[in-house]
């Protein structure tokens, strides 16, 4: 009787913090798998506006983001592997649509697409990173979190200057 009483209690006392480790490692998958669309749709906008685009800054825009997301999906990538976190290896359905979007621009828009693009992908991308960079579960996809955020700000402060011209 003493065994099943301990066991019970055992369990009664476990389970919130079972409970707690399954929704943190929820919100860390969550996190990793959005982080990873993001990043690998600024890279593949990114291409795209190198290769079709005309507008001189928005090319260069495009070509610093290739460089700097070229550096932050490693980073990601080392840290969820760190944190056994699997990263998607390609874009969801949303992102493959406003990719094709972005692709089916004529020349004359397509600067502009990019850019509006750029504006929404960026708002997004600093409001995850700074909530889990605040509130996410310590570990290396946190670590990751609050080293790629500072990029990101940057990002999209210099896009917000280039879309108000």
């Amino acid at each position: 009787m003493k065994l099943k009483f301990n066991l019970c209690f055992f369990l009664l006392i476990a389970t919130p913090a079972l409970a707690a480790d399954d929704a943190a490692r929820q919100k860390a998958v969550d996190f990793a798998t959005r982080a990873a669309m993001s990043n690998m749709f600024e890279l593949k906008t990114a291409e795209i506006e190198v290769a079709r685009g005309a507008a001189e800054d928005a090319k260069q825009f495009a070509g610093d983001m290739l460089k700097d997301h070229g550096r932050a999906g490693p980073i990601l990538a080392d840290a969820a592997n760190e944190d056994g976190v699997q990263l998607p290896a390609a874009l969801d359905d949303e992102h493959k649509k406003k990719l094709d979007a972005l692709q089916q621009s004529d020349r004359e828009n397509m600067d502009q697409a990019y850019l509006s693009t750029q504006v929404t992908a960026h708002q997004e991308a600093v409001g995850l990173f700074s909530d889990y960079s605040k509130n996410g579960p310590d570990g290396a996809l946190k670590r990751a979190s609050q080293k790629i955020l500072p990029d990101l700000r940057m990002h999209l402060t210099r896009i917000e200057g280039l879309t108000s011209k």
